[in-house]
């Protein structure tokens, strides 16, 4: 599905017009409990509270459960809208993309997050408006939901926002640790997406974009000596990272990212990077095309050369400069320093990982590879 896009410092007064000009009248507004008012949404979108029905959906927690999701959609169908605006972070956007799904009458709701069936797509619009530079949601057409406490995808081409709105103005009030889990998540789906096996010319030249803003500009953003130009030029990429995922998918470091997230707490952008160097570097080492998941070694060889590049990084300084990216944003490398202390919790996150995610790594890893990423 093609999604138009409104990017620029001040572009969420456009969002009265686009629902003019789309015939709306009653519209669903998700957002997060506190973000809605200190992103300073809230107080440009006065008018849309003047001009239009809104009802507001907002009692849900960070990560969807499948209950919040079914409440929203009751709330969706009692009021008849015909449109959805989210405003949030990735939880948010998640959510609203949830409800869309679960909108049409006689589905099954259970059975579209097992993937035993397809949802429906109602041809309601959605108008998604990131409060964080990261997650990519707004550019994405799938969505995650817990269902009895198990984590599931849901996802449909309809899935994606019709429109999204950029608007560096909303991020700037994130903490300086936001901003770095969220900055590090959009730079992995950039890295990740070129290297996918999943990956093709299209998601490339996303990535290509992406790479050089988000890695030169994060240091700035997270201590406060960026200005608005490089917000905006940060959000822009952090949703072009987003639309390269999209296509590709992520690889080994998300695989592995969500049981240091579930068992200690970390959060998830900052989880993808305690794996991301070292599968960078053993990525960067392979030279047996027999140990790859991709047809072309040479297809390998220049994705791997072509992001050094991008970074700017020489090839035996990988594991080096990776690494000091998250100490210049603040964040801890260590997996023993931040939980993992023995080597027998380290081997369950390793053996925890969803396989079919590591299919999509251009490298199949051997148990050499993962003892040296997890340091057993």
């Amino acid at each position: 599905m093609s999604q138009k896009v409104f990017n620029g410092l001040g572009s969420i007064s456009k969002l009265i017009n686009i629902l003019k000009d789309i015939n709306v009248k009653r519209v669903l507004l998700v957002t997060g409990k506190n973000s809605f008012t200190y992103s300073g949404a809230e107080e440009a979108l006065i008018p849309l509270f003047d001009q239009f029905k809104v009802i507001r959906f907002k009692d849900f927690e960070i990560n969807p459960k499948f209950e919040d999701a079914m409440e929203g959609t009751s709330i969706a169908r009692k009021n008849n809208i015909d449109a959805v605006i989210s405003i949030g972070g990735g939880s948010v956007i998640d959510i609203a993309k949830l409800i869309l799904a679960f909108i049409e009458p006689n589905q099954n709701q259970q059975n579209i997050v097992l993937g035993i069936d397809k949802p429906i797509d109602p041809k309601i619009p959605h108008i998604s408006i990131p409060t964080t530079a990261g997650t990519g949601s707004e550019s994405t057409h799938f969505a995650v939901v817990y269902l009895n406490k198990i984590k599931y995808s849901v996802s449909s081409n309809f899935m994606t926002p019709k429109i999204a709105i950029l608007d560096s103005e909303l991020i700037k009030s994130n903490s300086p640790t936001q901003k770095a889990y969220n900055g590090l998540d959009a730079l992995a789906q950039a890295i990740e997406s070129h290297w996918a096996t999943g990956s093709n010319e299209e998601s490339r030249s996303y990535s290509r974009e992406a790479i050089p803003i988000l890695y030169s500009n994060l240091p700035r953003i997270v201590d406060g000596s960026a200005d608005m130009k490089d917000y905006q030029n940060f959000i822009f990429a952090a949703n072009l990272a987003g639309k390269a995922i999209n296509i590709s998918k992520t690889t080994a470091p998300h695989a592995f990212s969500y049981s240091f997230t579930s068992k200690y707490g970390i959060p998830h952008g900052h989880a993808v990077w305690l794996t991301l160097p070292k599968i960078f570097e053993i990525h960067n080492n392979t030279k047996d095309e027999n140990n790859l998941n991709l047809n072309s070694y040479q297809t390998f060889r220049n994705s791997i050369s072509e992001i050094l590049t991008l970074l700017g990084i020489k090839e035996n300084r990988v594991l080096i400069e990776l690494k000091k990216l998250l100490d210049n944003v603040g964040l801890e490398f260590s997996m023993e320093k931040l939980g993992a202390s023995s080597k027998s919790a380290r081997r369950e996150i390793a053996e925890e990982v969803n396989l079919e995610r590591l299919k999509n790594n251009p490298v199949s890893l051997s148990e050499k590879d993962i003892q040296e990423i997890f340091n057993l």
